[in-house]
């Protein structure tokens, strides 16, 4: 990444909504200072945030709206060589991040971080929070009202790996042994299993799929992230997961997610900002 141009593009919203602590921290996370590295190091930064531009058009055609948004400005930016970075209140953004970047003409394989499966459906989730849909969306089963609306392609489950996975539903877990979809778990991340599954995406079949890499927050320990909007003890330590991005290509598109500050001490929301510029340091400091 040095020497390239960066698209910081924020995303305020927790699904469609802007009022909760994580669609406000998505804002937060980049006005405490994300970026003051980035900027250091001579890296052009250019930010822009996604409108509502139609509240009351109901939650599909505002998701949807805020997708379609997010594609646009994902695909804009690499048309003009910048790299896209997404801060976001929610996962479900990741349904225009991917729509983005194929419309660049890119085939991807995505690397999940998060606590929680994100792959259930409105059949099987017994919350009905559409973010608890989001890679199941990314891969073509659930919310087709919005995936279709966005002009995703569906990803196939062999070109995804989730890591860090510890607070899943039980029909998330049927539904990711029966689909054979690469699941780490927190105490193996950063392992030699890990880090195969990774290398095998970057060297064999997919060799020539470009990278979408996913970061919600809660998927780290919470003593590494604790401002996030649903913290889930557990995580694997920030180290593991910089041993992870070590052996990851440069991504077409990052994400980060999830982080809320309404409940941080001063502490804690320092540490979750640091947090964050060590995992785009991992990628920044390369040559």
């Amino acid at each position: 990444m040095p020497g390239r141009e960066m698209d910081v593009i924020v995303v305020p919203y927790d699904v469609e909504r802007g009022d909760t602590p994580g669609a406000r921290g998505a804002r937060e996370l980049v006005s405490r200072g994300l970026l003051a590295e980035v900027e250091r190091r001579g890296l052009g930064v250019h930010v822009s945030e996604i409108p509502v531009r139609r509240p009351e058009a109901g939650k599909a055609a505002v998701v949807a709206e805020i997708g379609r948004s997010v594609a646009r400005a994902v695909a804009l930016a690499h048309s003009q060589r910048r790299f896209p970075l997404v801060v976001s209140g929610g996962c479900l953004v990741a349904v225009g991040v991917v729509t983005g970047l194929q419309r660049t003409g890119r085939e991807l394989r995505v690397v999940w971080i998060d606590a929680h499966g994100d792959f259930n459906t409105p059949e099987s989730t017994p919350s009905g929070y559409w973010d608890g849909m989001a890679l199941a969306a990314v891969c073509g089963r659930s919310l087709p009202e919005v995936y279709k609306s966005v002009e995703l392609r569906p990803i196939h489950f062999r070109n995804v790996v989730h890591l860090a996975g510890r607070c899943f539903d039980p029909p998330e877990v049927e539904d990711f042994e029966r689909l054979h979809l690469s699941v780490v778990p927190p105490e193996e991340v950063g392992s030699e299993r890990c880090l195969r599954l990774l290398a095998e995406g970057a060297e064999g079949a997919a060799a020539n799929r470009d990278l979408y890499l996913h970061v919600d927050l809660d998927g780290l320990d919470p003593r590494d992230a604790p401002a996030v909007s649903f913290p889930c003890p557990g995580g694997p330590p920030l180290d593991a997961v910089l041993t992870c991005f070590a052996a990851l290509k440069l991504p077409a598109a990052m994400t980060l997610s999830t982080a809320s500050f309404a409940h941080a001490d001063d502490e804690q929301a320092a540490r979750t900002l640091d947090t964050c510029r060590r995992l785009l340091d991992a990628f920044l400091l390369r040559d």
